[in-house]
């Protein structure tokens, strides 16, 4: 009997495959175009040199598109997604590397934190990998940088590509690269598209063996032409971006097979003579064309970079801002158990950065305001070093202070790749996650339940209800940051200048990501000297 799931799954695979060629291996497909003519730029002195030249492109196409990229870092996607930031966030989660001390012990929980491994007992050197990691803030700033300077590259790159196909197919652009692996870089990066198993089957079946019978054609051809070698076709500007991404690839390889795959250290010493040194001997030839057009993708990986260090620094200078400053859950119960605090019907939600504590927002608004009401309920959107988080893992509640003062904090968690918005409305799903919780909780506090109900279960839930009906307010934190008046200048620069030019011209409001009704927002604004 046919097995319908396994014929539906190799079916979509295969449609997989065969889309994945046009995608993923443009460049890598292109390459034929250029290399030989361009490496042959003065003309064929001997058929000696062409079998040589042939024979390099055939060791550095198996070694790093098929047995580097195939067989070794595709298995090291993160939940089906590719590239050096997924690198990154992988080795995030086995080490706590991250800038922003926001980590829970809960964040293990979601389902697809944790790879599925085989039991190993190399943990020695694994330990001290991750405890050196994390003891060491320098390799933290150099992990995080590494990963700005990878992305930044592949963006840069990209900017140029289609220029340089435009005007290399109009005008012949004629320039030397031996860049017979553009595009290798892509097999990982875009597996988040397909799968590595369609990626894998297109590669091995069409991909390699085309790239192969296409350069051994041409060189063939060569052979008996000498003299059309500079003129077979045009030549590539040079991919400086692209072999850096891949060295950089290897680097964050070996972390990941030393601490998360826990490999033996002599084969990883292997990976590392294979293929980081062809890939740094091409990067080596590689600079020498710098100034023939290699600065272009670098300058703008640099202005990305820029970009984004500006915009992870000062958000983390923000965070500590907020942890020095947070108010303890103890103080909130005396606030509210406050004789000048008014308390007013309905449900509020305030927004934060915070994983624990309340936030000086909060403080800032009631020293104002001096009015709270019944049911309050922290929010902090979270963003975790996972491609998806699903949506049953989402949500995480926990209760502040004692049971009858009805504040809850509220952790919303999403990976790199989801989109921050929900099918229903984001209040009723967190109301309805909030009615959840609460029955969970007294569940488990209460063994020996007679019904599904409890006596304290239904006034937790009056009470949620009367506030729901009361109306939901939503309160979202205006903080302007400014740099302290004692800050050098270029600490001014970056914060007053560089950060609230980002912040004012290229960031979503949370108001319009989770579609807040614009009647029943309030914003509490408050200026961070950092």
């Amino acid at each position: 009997m046919f097995n319908f799931q396994r014929i539906l799954s190799w079916s979509m695979t295969l449609q997989l495959a065969f889309q994945s060629i046009g995608v993923v291996f443009g460049d890598l497909g292109t390459s034929p175009l250029y290399v030989l003519p361009s490496t042959f730029a003065n003309g064929i002195k001997d058929n000696e040199d062409l079998l040589g030249v042939l024979s390099l492109i055939y060791y550095t196409l198996t070694l790093l598109p098929m047995i580097k990229y195939i067989v070794i870092v595709l298995r090291a996607n993160d939940n089906g997604e590719g590239g050096t930031f997924a690198l990154y966030s992988l080795i995030c989660r086995y080490a706590k590397v991250g800038m922003i001390p926001n980590q829970q012990a809960e964040d293990e929980n979601v389902s697809n934190y944790r790879l599925e491994l085989p039991s190993s007992n190399r943990t020695k050197i694994a330990s001290k990998i991750k405890s050196s990691l994390e003891n060491s803030t320098f390799a933290k700033y150099m992990l995080l940088i590494a990963t700005m300077v990878g992305t930044s590259m592949v963006i840069g790159d990209g900017v140029l590509t289609p220029c340089i196909s435009v005007l290399s197919a109009m005008e012949g652009i004629m320039q030397a690269t031996p860049a017979m692996t553009r595009g290798a870089e892509a097999f990982f990066a875009d597996i988040g598209h397909f799968s590595v198993r369609a990626i894998r089957l297109s590669t091995c079946t069409i991909v390699y063996p085309s790239i192969i019978l296409c350069y051994s054609g041409q060189a063939s051809y060569l052979r008996k032409h000498m003299d059309h070698g500079p003129n077979a076709f045009y030549a590539s500007v040079p991919g400086i971006a692209v072999v850096f991404v891949m060295t950089l690839t290897s680097f964050f390889m070996v972390i990941v097979m030393l601490m998360i795959w826990k490999t033996n250290v002599f084969l990883v010493i292997g990976y590392i003579l294979v293929f980081v040194t062809i890939e740094l001997v091409y990067l080596s030839s590689l600079l020498f064309k710098f100034k023939d057009g290699g600065y272009l993708p670098l300058a703008f990986a640099v202005v990305l970079m820029c970009i984004m260090y500006t915009w992870n620094d000062v958000n983390r200078r923000k965070y500590y801002y907020e942890l020095e400053n947070k108010m303890s859950p103890e103080m909130v119960q005396d606030i509210i158990g406050s004789t000048n605090v008014c308390n007013v019907p309905g449900l509020a939600i305030f927004y934060s950065d915070l994983v624990d504590g309340i936030p000086p927002i909060f403080k800032h608004y009631i020293e104002n305001v001096h009015a709270l009401h019944y049911v309050l309920v922290f929010v902090c959107i979270k963003s975790l070093p996972i491609s998806k988080v699903p949506v049953e893992d989402r949500f995480l509640f926990n209760r502040i202070g004692s049971k009858e003062f009805n504040v809850y904090r509220c952790v919303v968690r999403y990976g790199y790749t989801d989109l921050r918005s929900e099918h229903e409305s984001f209040e009723i799903v967190l109301v309805r996650r909030l009615r959840e919780f609460v029955a969970d909780e007294i569940l488990v506090s209460q063994e020996n339940l007679q019904s599904g109900e409890s006596d304290e279960l239904i006034r937790t839930n009056n009470v949620i209800d009367q506030a729901v009906d009361a109306g939901i307010v939503h309160f979202i934190g205006e903080r302007e940051v400014i740099a302290h008046k004692e800050s050098n200048i270029s600490k001014k620069f970056l914060i007053n200048y560089g950060y609230n030019f980002l912040v004012k011209n290229l960031r979503q409001q949370t108001s319009k990501v989770f579609d807040v009704p614009h009647q029943r927002m309030v914003k509490v604004g408050m200026i961070y000297e950092l």
